[in-house]
């Protein structure tokens, strides 16, 4: 099913409800065909299509079994899984909201922003991440001669990479290295050879924050700032980046992600309302096997943070959320 058929057949919206089914992801949703409780919202999951490990189809098997019942596959830098997951999410009575997180530049920090019910057939969007596609084979060709000047297959792993993804990321080459047997796990090929200060870092050549957020909006999307906790920043900065993000159109911050402590919730709480940024929550869901971060574990979004699904109005049926 192409993406635009999948629109089509599968758009949604939320059913809004009260203020105080708002404020929290466990939520009625009533429609034509689908009368269910949502009892969990995951705003932030990653297929095969990018760096996560399953399918499509079979990530929205298995959020439908964690009980989640509204999700948004929200790929690095790609939309080319929404049309396999809003079916699939269409034969369960799922709402799929269609997302992406894009790659983004602050002040010399790589940024995560989460698009949210996009139109992944934008021109703006669609022209947007074919550029990002061609700085992820850019800085995958950088890592790799860095990887070959220090005597290491760097040639062969590229190689590799790319002829088992289109949208190549550096969890792509970590494992890879794993595979080759000189490092122990993804993390472990990060700290040796991919992460910060390692022998073949390099930065992503990602477009600024402002730009980012233009795309999204142009696409008729939210954006959220992704994770916020997560960046190497300090409070001042901080609030420096949520301060440009908001004054560029940003809408919301991701309050409760994945591996967030209960402190980290409350400081993104605190910088939602001092932005009047709404909040989203999502697993940041990669793997199975990272027991660490299970589905359908998420907390729920504080009272007084503006929850962003109660910003979309309704109609439609069970599907695509769009």
């Amino acid at each position: 099913m192409t993406s635009t058929r999948a629109q089509t057949v599968l758009r949604s919206n939320f059913h809004l409800g009260s203020q105080s089914e708002k404020t929290s992801p466990r939520r009625v949703l009533g429609t034509r065909n689908c009368i269910k409780v949502v009892r969990m919202i995951d705003l932030h999951l990653h297929s095969d299509r990018s760096d996560g490990t399953l399918p499509p189809a079979e990530l929205v098997a298995r959020v439908a079994q964690a009980g989640v019942d509204t999700l948004a596959l929200t790929d690095h830098d790609s939309t080319d899984g929404l049309a396999e997951a809003g079916t699939a999410a269409l034969e369960r009575g799922l709402r799929l909201v269609p997302g992406v997180e894009v790659s983004a530049s602050w002040r010399n920090q790589p940024i995560h922003v989460l698009g949210l019910w996009i139109d992944p057939e934008a021109p703006v969007l669609r022209a947007a991440l074919a550029g990002q596609a061609e700085r992820r084979h850019e800085r995958m060709r950088m890592i790799c001669a860095r990887l070959s000047e220090r005597g290491l297959p760097g040639a062969r792993w590229l190689a590799a990479v790319e002829a088992r993804t289109a949208l190549p990321t550096r969890t792509h080459l970590a494992e890879a290295i794993v595979a080759e047997g000189l490092a122990g796990d993804t993390g472990d090929a990060f700290r040796k050879f991919l992460g910060r200060g390692a022998v073949a870092q390099a930065a992503g050549l990602w477009p600024p924050l402002a730009e980012v957020i233009g795309w999204i909006l142009g696409a008729g999307g939210l954006a959220s700032l992704a994770h916020p906790m997560r960046y190497p920043l300090s409070a001042g900065a901080r609030r420096r980046l949520l301060a440009e993000f908001a004054a560029a159109g940003g809408g919301a911050i991701e309050v409760v992600t994945g591996a967030n402590a209960a402190h980290q919730i409350e400081t993104c709480a605190a910088l939602a309302g001092a932005h009047g940024l709404a909040g989203t929550v999502g697993s940041d869901f990669h793997d199975p096997k990272h027991a660490w971060n299970p589905l359908g574990r998420l907390a729920k979004l504080p009272p007084g943070v503006t929850p962003a699904w109660g910003l979309r109005e309704t109609r439609g049926t069970c599907g695509w959320d769009g």
